[in-house]
Protein backbone atom coordinates (compact mmCIF):
# COMPACT_ATOMS: atom_id res chain seq x y z
CA UNK A 1 0.00 0.00 0.00
CA UNK A 2 1.11 3.63 -0.28
CA UNK A 3 1.99 6.12 2.06
CA UNK A 4 -1.19 7.93 0.88
CA UNK A 5 -3.83 4.69 1.72
CA UNK A 6 -2.16 3.59 4.74
CA UNK A 7 -2.46 7.73 6.19
CA UNK A 8 -6.10 7.38 5.28
CA UNK A 9 -6.64 3.93 6.39
CA UNK A 10 -5.90 5.22 9.49
CA UNK A 11 -7.30 8.69 10.28
CA UNK A 12 -10.78 6.86 8.78
CA UNK A 13 -10.45 4.67 11.83
CA UNK A 14 -9.44 7.07 14.31
CA UNK A 15 -12.78 8.88 13.11
CA UNK A 16 -15.07 5.94 13.13
CA UNK A 17 -13.81 5.09 16.54
CA UNK A 18 -14.38 8.70 18.09
CA UNK A 19 -10.55 8.66 18.68
CA UNK A 20 -10.55 11.64 16.58
CA UNK A 21 -13.72 13.74 17.52
CA UNK A 22 -16.29 15.56 15.67
CA UNK A 23 -15.41 18.97 14.74
CA UNK A 24 -11.62 18.18 15.56
CA UNK A 25 -9.58 20.24 13.64
CA UNK A 26 -7.14 18.23 10.98
CA UNK A 27 -4.03 20.43 10.39
CA UNK A 28 -1.69 19.51 7.50
CA UNK A 29 1.37 20.34 9.68
CA UNK A 30 0.49 18.34 12.10
CA UNK A 31 -0.36 15.15 10.62
CA UNK A 32 2.96 15.91 8.05
CA UNK A 33 4.66 15.57 11.50
CA UNK A 34 2.68 12.90 12.74
CA UNK A 35 3.53 10.39 9.90
CA UNK A 36 6.46 11.82 8.98
CA UNK A 37 5.81 12.93 5.57
CA UNK A 38 4.93 15.83 3.30
CA UNK A 39 2.28 17.96 3.50
CA UNK A 40 1.10 17.11 -0.50
CA UNK A 41 0.31 13.86 0.85
CA UNK A 42 -1.47 15.37 3.92
CA UNK A 43 -3.38 17.13 1.02
CA UNK A 44 -4.50 13.95 -0.61
CA UNK A 45 -5.70 12.04 2.43
CA UNK A 46 -8.05 14.90 3.51
CA UNK A 47 -9.11 15.75 -0.06
CA UNK A 48 -9.79 11.93 -0.20
CA UNK A 49 -11.47 11.67 3.06
CA UNK A 50 -13.65 14.95 2.62
CA UNK A 51 -14.93 13.48 -0.77
CA UNK A 52 -16.13 10.30 1.33
CA UNK A 53 -17.93 12.87 3.61
CA UNK A 54 -15.66 12.36 7.36
CA UNK A 55 -14.13 15.66 6.99
CA UNK A 56 -14.91 19.39 6.06
CA UNK A 57 -12.52 21.26 4.27
CA UNK A 58 -13.11 25.01 3.90
CA UNK A 59 -10.80 27.43 1.88
CA UNK A 60 -9.06 29.33 4.74
CA UNK A 61 -10.35 27.59 7.29
CA UNK A 62 -8.16 24.41 7.04
CA UNK A 63 -9.74 20.91 7.57
CA UNK A 64 -11.93 19.36 10.54
CA UNK A 65 -13.72 16.36 11.27
CA UNK A 66 -17.08 15.99 9.84
CA UNK A 67 -20.10 16.64 12.61
CA UNK A 68 -23.44 14.71 12.16
CA UNK A 69 -24.98 15.24 15.90
CA UNK A 70 -26.82 18.26 14.21
CA UNK A 71 -30.74 18.89 13.06
CA UNK A 72 -30.12 19.19 9.35
CA UNK A 73 -28.90 15.57 8.90
CA UNK A 74 -31.37 14.07 11.41
CA UNK A 75 -34.49 16.19 10.59
CA UNK A 76 -33.95 17.11 7.09
CA UNK A 77 -31.33 15.25 4.72
CA UNK A 78 -32.44 11.37 6.03
CA UNK A 79 -36.25 12.17 6.16
CA UNK A 80 -34.94 13.14 2.55
CA UNK A 81 -33.07 10.79 1.64
CA UNK A 82 -35.90 8.00 2.85
CA UNK A 83 -38.44 9.97 0.89
CA UNK A 84 -36.74 9.97 -2.63
CA UNK A 85 -35.95 6.12 -2.89
CA UNK A 86 -39.35 4.70 -1.47
CA UNK A 87 -40.85 7.33 -4.14
CA UNK A 88 -38.70 6.01 -6.42
CA UNK A 89 -38.95 2.49 -6.02
CA UNK A 90 -42.57 2.76 -5.82
CA UNK A 91 -42.73 3.67 -9.46
CA UNK A 92 -41.52 0.55 -10.57
CA UNK A 93 -41.67 -1.94 -8.10
CA UNK A 94 -43.71 -4.40 -10.01
CA UNK A 95 -41.58 -4.05 -13.14
CA UNK A 96 -38.30 -5.33 -11.28
CA UNK A 97 -37.05 -7.91 -13.38
CA UNK A 98 -34.25 -10.42 -13.67
CA UNK A 99 -31.79 -8.42 -14.38
CA UNK A 100 -32.50 -5.96 -11.73
CA UNK A 101 -32.05 -9.12 -8.94
CA UNK A 102 -28.25 -9.69 -10.65
CA UNK A 103 -27.52 -6.37 -10.14
CA UNK A 104 -28.74 -6.35 -6.71
CA UNK A 105 -27.12 -9.85 -6.09
CA UNK A 106 -23.57 -9.35 -7.26
CA UNK A 107 -23.94 -5.86 -5.05
CA UNK A 108 -24.55 -8.05 -1.52
CA UNK A 109 -21.65 -10.64 -2.59
CA UNK A 110 -19.14 -8.19 -2.88
CA UNK A 111 -20.59 -6.33 0.60
CA UNK A 112 -20.61 -9.99 1.93
CA UNK A 113 -17.00 -10.20 1.58
CA UNK A 114 -15.98 -6.49 2.61
CA UNK A 115 -18.11 -7.05 5.48
CA UNK A 116 -15.97 -10.30 6.49
CA UNK A 117 -12.60 -8.37 5.67
CA UNK A 118 -14.12 -5.57 7.79
CA UNK A 119 -13.49 -2.84 5.26
CA UNK A 120 -15.76 -0.08 6.15
CA UNK A 121 -14.77 2.45 3.57
CA UNK A 122 -15.62 -0.90 1.06
CA UNK A 123 -18.85 -1.90 2.84
CA UNK A 124 -19.78 2.00 2.89
CA UNK A 125 -19.32 1.74 -1.43
CA UNK A 126 -20.83 -1.37 -1.80
CA UNK A 127 -24.01 0.21 0.13
CA UNK A 128 -24.63 3.04 -1.55
CA UNK A 129 -24.03 1.09 -4.71
CA UNK A 130 -27.17 -1.33 -3.52
CA UNK A 131 -29.21 2.06 -2.63
CA UNK A 132 -28.04 3.13 -6.31
CA UNK A 133 -29.34 0.66 -7.66
CA UNK A 134 -32.69 1.02 -6.65
CA UNK A 135 -32.56 4.96 -7.72
CA UNK A 136 -30.78 4.50 -11.58
CA UNK A 137 -33.60 1.77 -11.95
CA UNK A 138 -36.08 4.31 -12.26
CA UNK A 139 -34.84 6.28 -14.70
CA UNK A 140 -36.15 9.39 -13.33
CA UNK A 141 -33.43 12.11 -14.21
CA UNK A 142 -34.32 14.51 -11.18
CA UNK A 143 -34.63 11.54 -8.94
CA UNK A 144 -31.48 10.41 -9.58
CA UNK A 145 -29.72 13.85 -9.06
CA UNK A 146 -31.60 14.34 -5.97
CA UNK A 147 -29.86 11.23 -4.52
CA UNK A 148 -26.58 11.95 -5.91
CA UNK A 149 -26.31 15.04 -3.95
CA UNK A 150 -28.16 13.87 -0.48
CA UNK A 151 -25.72 10.88 -0.90
CA UNK A 152 -22.66 13.16 -1.32
CA UNK A 153 -23.39 14.47 1.82
CA UNK A 154 -24.12 11.28 4.02
CA UNK A 155 -21.05 9.15 3.06
CA UNK A 156 -19.41 9.86 6.09
CA UNK A 157 -22.92 8.98 8.13
CA UNK A 158 -22.76 5.53 6.16
CA UNK A 159 -19.35 4.43 7.74
CA UNK A 160 -19.94 5.76 10.79
CA UNK A 161 -23.82 4.47 11.17
CA UNK A 162 -21.67 0.92 11.33
CA UNK A 163 -20.75 1.34 14.70
CA UNK A 164 -24.03 0.12 16.61
CA UNK A 165 -23.40 -3.35 14.71
CA UNK A 166 -21.16 -5.77 16.53
CA UNK A 167 -20.41 -8.19 13.61
CA UNK A 168 -20.00 -6.48 10.06
CA UNK A 169 -22.28 -9.59 8.67
CA UNK A 170 -25.05 -7.44 9.89
CA UNK A 171 -24.76 -5.06 7.68
CA UNK A 172 -24.95 -7.28 4.75
CA UNK A 173 -28.04 -9.45 6.69
CA UNK A 174 -30.09 -6.45 6.80
CA UNK A 175 -29.72 -5.56 2.98
CA UNK A 176 -30.05 -9.19 2.33
CA UNK A 177 -33.38 -9.40 4.07
CA UNK A 178 -34.57 -6.03 2.15
CA UNK A 179 -33.69 -7.94 -1.25
CA UNK A 180 -35.22 -11.09 -0.54
CA UNK A 181 -38.56 -9.05 0.07
CA UNK A 182 -37.80 -7.60 -3.26
CA UNK A 183 -38.20 -10.81 -4.90
CA UNK A 184 -41.72 -11.81 -3.01
CA UNK A 185 -43.27 -8.96 -5.12
CA UNK A 186 -45.02 -7.85 -2.12
CA UNK A 187 -44.29 -3.61 -2.68
CA UNK A 188 -45.96 -2.70 0.58
CA UNK A 189 -43.33 -4.62 3.05
CA UNK A 190 -40.97 -4.12 1.19
CA UNK A 191 -41.19 -0.08 0.98
CA UNK A 192 -41.31 -0.46 4.91
CA UNK A 193 -38.23 -2.58 5.24
CA UNK A 194 -36.23 -0.85 2.87
CA UNK A 195 -37.61 2.75 5.16
CA UNK A 196 -36.19 1.11 8.40
CA UNK A 197 -32.83 0.82 6.90
CA UNK A 198 -32.64 4.27 6.19
CA UNK A 199 -31.83 6.42 8.83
Amino acid sequence: MTEHTIIADKLRSEIIAGTIQESEPLRELVLSNRFSVGRSIIRQVLLQLTNEGLVETRKNYGSKVTSYNNDAIINLVIPLRKTVELYALGQYFDKINDSDFLKWDKCLKRMKQECKNTNFKKIAEEDIMFHRIIIERSEMSDVIIIWNTIVNRLRGHFIRSYKKFKNPLEIYYEHNAIFNMFKTGKKDIALKILESNIE
